[in-house]
């Protein structure tokens, strides 16, 4: 992303305009960056996933999803009645600072495990 000589290095601009359309504060804009090129990408990146750390490869993937609600949120009920029936492992709570989290894991439509 920052080697001169990278064949992608455009699709990463050191400096970028940022769309203020009825924004006050530049944080709120939108920052306009140029299109990628899905193939390009794909090209530069193939030649360096094999230097790719595990941990990196596995970020790579896809994960679970997971959701947190305290207990005395107003949401809770609604996903303890959708995922309270679920078997043990799928559906948790812990507790942080005097407040129950409801801890919800689902599956993502490419995993069969978890991980």
């Amino acid at each position: 992303m920052v080697e001169e000589d990278s064949p992608i290095i455009d699709f990463y601009p050191s400096t970028f305009e940022i769309d203020m359309n009825g924004k006050k504060m530049a944080w709120q804009g939108v920052a306009l960056l140029p299109f990628i090129n899905e193939k390009r990408l794909l090209e530069a990146m193939a030649i360096e996933y094999p230097n790719l750390t595990e941990d990196e490869k596995r970020r790579n993937r896809w994960g679970n999803n997971v959701i947190y609600a305290a207990v005395d949120n107003h949401i809770y009920p609604f996903y303890e009645a959708l995922y309270g029936k679920r078997k043990s492992q799928e559906v948790s709570s812990f507790s942080h600072q005097n407040i129950t989290y409801l801890l919800i894991r689902t599956f993502s439509p490419s995993l069969s495990t978890w991980h």
